[in-house]
């Protein structure tokens, strides 16, 4: 027994489908499709700090007793960590294109940022750490030195809400 679901194409013809890129979904080296990234995320309220690659970037720009990711000996344009693998995490106009593009090696080979999977980033995993190999980040914290759980959780969010850009 076949099963036909209601929708099941669009009618139309997309001429280039490399232009079906990025957390929304992308096309198959063939042209075939790609699942798109489905939001599972609740919306947050105001006194929560908001699930945005905003929150990303401040979270990763540090502050206080909270070393910042980008430093010049780790995460900086021509860092060195991890060696063999770096991991460029300075805000630049490329920072979002590298979170979503990078595999952590030393975290079991999960991407940076799964869109839509928190729980298979390794992002989120580095921050509550160890995973894998790497330990717990930022490199050497503890306690208030640490990324707090409501940071980390509105990364999860932000993830679970397909990571978008804006």
């Amino acid at each position: 027994m076949v099963m036909v679901a209601p929708l099941a194409g669009c009618p139309g013809h997309i001429e280039d489908p490399s232009l079906l890129s990025g957390a929304l979904g992308t096309a198959g080296s063939d042209g075939s499709a790609v699942a798109a990234c489905v939001p599972s995320g609740a919306t947050f309220d105001a006194g929560s700090i908001p699930p945005t690659f905003a929150t990303v970037k401040l979270v990763l720009g540090g502050g206080g007793a909270i070393m910042p990711c980008a430093s010049a000996s780790c995460h900086a344009v021509g860092g060195n960590a991890p060696a063999g693998n770096p991991l460029t995490l300075q805000d630049t106009p490329d920072l979002y294109a590298n979170m979503l593009s990078y595999v952590a090696t030393t975290c079991g080979n999960l991407k940076l940022v799964d869109p839509g999977k928190p729980d298979q980033s390794a992002l989120v995993k580095s921050l509550m750490g160890p995973c894998g190999v790497s330990p717990r980040m930022p490199f050497g914290c503890s306690d208030v030195a640490c990324i707090p759980d409501d940071y980390i959780a509105a990364l999860e969010q932000w993830i679970a809400n397909c990571a978008p850009e804006q």
